[in-house]
């Protein structure tokens, strides 16, 4: 099934419940981005990140991955003249492999995680803290409960759950409730070094440093 369903709602959809805020979550690393030399985008979707990223400036080498077909011709159309700069790549977390010596030294997920159980997301971790250069890092942008009082996180609740129903029968995903994303890196051995919420706690953006045996 897929994302290719949706994808040229997608857009539509998250602005009408969350307005401009999960845009704003997606560029709040935005200077990091703009100062690496190799950045590996997974699951960008339309390609709203990847235009604030090349109107930002900077000279990096820029590879796109997703696994929607669909996704990946309306990023391109979005970015236009620019897409010269940008390598796009049709697949799966699964079955992607850097080519060419590709190592990164910053990796996007941004709203990616959330559609995997915590298995294939533990698995997904461990190969991409073996693609990131030394020195390297990833920035995790994504849903998480809100902190505060009881109707506040009951909300939160109600709508991830609303959400996750939608897209596990529309584009198939895997993910059954929220991961606990922070509790999975850690477990992984990635370190937390910067982040931010928004939207009271129903969204997060940190830069994770990779374990240390890969981070010299």
């Amino acid at each position: 099934m897929g994302f290719d369903r949706v994808a040229r709602v997608y857009c539509g959809l998250e602005r009408l419940v969350f307005g401009g805020r999960l845009q704003r979550a997606r560029c709040a690393h935005l200077g990091r981005f703009v100062a690496a030399r190799k950045i590996l985008l997974l699951g960008d979707g339309d390609g709203r990140f990847l235009e604030a990223l090349l109107a930002a400036g900077g000279s990096a080498e820029i590879l796109s991955v997703d696994a929607s077909a669909q996704m990946l011709k309306l990023s391109r159309a979005r970015v236009g003249d620019a897409a010269g700069r940008v390598r796009f790549c049709h697949s799966s977390i699964e079955d992607f492999e850097p080519a060419d010596g590709f190592r990164p030294d910053l990796v996007a997920a941004h709203f990616f995680f959330d559609c995997f159980d915590d298995a294939e997301i533990v698995a997904a971790l461990r190969r991409i803290s073996g693609w990131i250069a030394p020195g390297g890092a990833m920035v995790v942008t994504d849903f998480a409960l809100p902190e505060g009082g009881w109707w506040r996180r009951l909300s939160g609740r109600v709508l991830i759950a609303i959400m996750l129903t939608f897209f596990r029968m529309t584009a198939g995903i895997s993910a059954r409730r929220l991961p606990d994303l922070q509790g999975l890196l850690r477990f992984g051995g990635w370190r937390r070094c910067a982040g931010t919420s928004f939207r009271r706690g129903l969204v997060s953006s940190a830069l994770w440093l990779p374990p240390v045996g890969k981070d010299p």
